[in-house]
């Protein structure tokens, strides 16, 4: 018996999207001459609730 289905790469979309808004609220701190003041895992859980509702909000938004 071969785990194969546990070896596959899985997309983590919210991952994703909160990482990449991190770093845009990075960008907007050192744009304006200050430091970030948290880390990745720090900026997720003060702003979990807003982060939730962006990533749905987006998700309605997209069409194919």
């Amino acid at each position: 018996m071969t785990r194969q289905h546990s070896a596959v790469w899985r997309k983590q979309p919210f991952r994703v999207f909160v990482t990449n808004r991190y770093y845009a609220n990075r960008d907007e701190y050192f744009a304006c001459g200050q430091q970030q003041p948290h880390t990745l895992e720090q900026y997720y859980l003060e702003h979990k609730h807003m982060l939730k509702q962006q990533y749905l909000a987006q998700g309605k938004n997209i069409t194919v």
